[in-house]
């Protein structure tokens, strides 16, 4: 079975069919993103889709024509980015069409993140900060966190939707260290594990979407969802798996050659601080070194089918 073999059984899973002209046609469903509410319009205008000739993903605006998404989602050929929308099946939103989309050296083994830079900056949506370093020094367990996405909303990931829904859910894993299907190669403190507890997780569709923190300087973007964890017994509910923003500013910034507004943790933005801290959020917990996950030595032309499948299963896309 090809990758794109895999890919289009995932699209056939979540209820989206791909059409000739590479569009998707979307299921209806009524339910709300897993353990999740509906999103005002102008929430969250910095949360974008991102449509491709293979599938769509979701994303976060991070700098007027720069968008951040999963390193698996450049697998769908990005085309188009829509931000500032709730519902992207109907009219409204920005458009924009996609310059390029880099994604992060051997990011199946690393970080799960891509780059899309934009044909046009968006100017009438203003990126939040970045979260760097400094913020995750108060990232603990049981920290609250916003979800944002456009992607599936049952836990069988088989409601298709096109709505932008928002869960809260708490931080379980801040540094990622425990196994259950974390990167041993960027542990600790490359990943964290947020979610699953009342069922509120993320789910196809969702990967690469924003994963928000409220702090007292306001809302800021602390990572991006990645995969699924290992031991959950149903696709989407038991909790996932995102990409620390502090460890990915400075590549995002030197790839993209933009700069970033980041979290200073004092007030306003600085253009200091990232992928240099050795921050473990404050768990105190030690990775013990365990190859664990799809992840770690995964990618393209790995080893077998088997495992290019369960790798595509446990993407979010």
């Amino acid at each position: 079975m090809s990758r794109h073999a895999v890919l289009a059984l995932l699209l056939a899973a979540t209820g989206c069919v791909e059409q000739s002209d590479g569009s998707l046609a979307l299921g209806e469903t009524d339910q709300y993103i897993v353990g999740g509410s509906d999103v005002a319009a102008g929430d969250w205008p910095d949360a974008v889709v991102v449509l491709g000739n293979k599938g769509s993903c979701s994303g976060t605006l991070i700098a007027p024509d720069v968008v951040l998404t999963a390193g698996h989602c450049s697998k769908i050929e990005p085309t188009q980015i829509i931000a500032n929308t709730i519902d992207y099946a109907h009219a409204g939103g920005v458009r924009v069409n996609v310059a390029k989309t880099i994604a992060y050296p051997n990011w199946e083994s690393t970080y799960d993140v891509s780059v899309i830079v934009l044909a046009s900056p968006i100017t009438n949506v203003t990126p939040r900060n970045v979260a760097t370093s400094c913020t995750f020094n108060k990232f603990k367990k049981e920290t609250q966190v916003h979800l944002v996405g456009f992607g599936a909303t049952d836990m069988q990931g088989t409601a298709a939707n096109s709505h932008l829904r928002e869960a809260m859910a708490a931080v379980t894993d801040p540094t990622c260290s425990g196994g259950n299907g974390c990167n041993s190669r960027v542990a600790p403190g490359g990943e964290f594990v947020a979610g699953g507890t009342g069922n509120a997780d993320s789910c196809f569709g969702d990967s690469g979407g924003p994963v928000y923190l409220d702090t007292e300087m306001g809302t800021v973007l602390v990572g991006a969802v990645s995969r699924g964890v290992d031991n959950s017994s149903t696709p989407c509910g038991g909790g996932g798996i995102y990409v620390r923003t502090d460890k990915i500013i400075d590549w995002l910034e030197s790839t993209a050659e933009r700069t970033i507004a980041k979290d200073d943790c004092v007030g306003g933005s600085t253009e200091d601080g990232g992928t240099g801290s050795d921050s473990d959020g404050n768990s105190g917990e030690q990775y013990a070194g365990t190859d664990v996950g799809c992840s770690a030595g995964g990618g393209a032309g790995a080893g077998t089918i088997a495992l290019l499948a369960l790798l595509a299963l446990r993407r979010r896309r």
